[in-house]
């Protein structure tokens, strides 16, 4: 029975992948598709996703907002793209607020984790310094850190969309409660992940890569040493 859930779930990605064009070419010229939004929709459609909500998206002027949820990471062609489940404590990941969709509506953690915990649902996030969000914008090379949360945990699927319009999948082993994972920016363009076990499907969480990070110049503070400027 396992099987025959797993197979028909695949058909289903299979055919959201499929009918991706078709549904961009309907919403004609003038009609503009904000990330994500397209095939978050053909999944919340089949019953397999969340409605992703649309609205006005940030200003590249705010793209600092997004700074808390990557790391410039140090090259290496061993890198992997997703580095396997580790087991966390929440004590070492509680944020003060969760932001949803590609608006990242706020909300505080307190009030999110005492919804969570009643229904029980697979989540998934992407784990900044302060808060946790479902959207973000990282720039090619860097590193984020996905947050698992499964109450039973056990061997599950986690599922990727590439900017190609491909879809990966990866078996992977998750522990009850929270788990890490790392995530290597190493193309450009979306990315859209999310994650079943005994199919249950979690929530989608969405990264935008962008090109490389350039750091600011920063002018060398002068010191006077002994009569001479540094």
């Amino acid at each position: 029975m396992k099987r025959i859930r797993e197979l028909v779930f695949v058909y289903l990605f299979i055919l959201v992948i499929s009918l991706a064009g078709s549904a961009w070419a309907a919403d004609g010229p003038g009609v503009e598709l904000r990330p994500g939004e397209a095939r978050a929709e053909m999944l919340f459609n089949i019953g397999i996703g969340e409605k992703w909500i649309g609205g006005d998206p940030p200003s590249k002027d705010s793209d600092s907002i997004y700074a808390q949820y990557y790391s410039m990471a140090k090259a290496s062609s061993a890198r992997k793209h997703l580095e396997a489940p580790k087991k966390s404590d929440i004590k070492d990941l509680t944020p003060a607020t969760v932001y949803f969709t590609y608006q990242m509506n706020a909300m505080p953690f307190d009030q999110y984790q005492a919804y969570a915990t009643y229904t029980g649902d697979n989540s998934l996030w992407i784990q900044g310094s302060s808060s946790w969000t479902q959207y973000a914008k990282a720039p090619r090379g860097s590193a984020l850190s996905l947050i698992v949360i499964s109450s039973a945990g056990g061997q599950g699927v986690l599922y990727e969309i590439n900017p190609d319009g491909k879809l990966n999948k990866n078996s992977f082993s998750f522990y009850p409660g929270y788990n890490q994972m790392d995530f290597y920016a190493d193309s450009i363009g979306q990315h859209i992940l999310f994650y079943t076990i005994d199919g249950l499907v979690s929530n989608s969480v969405v990264i935008d890569v962008t090109g490389y990070y350039q750091p600011p110049y920063q002018q060398p503070l002068a010191s006077t040493y002994r009569g001479f400027t540094v």
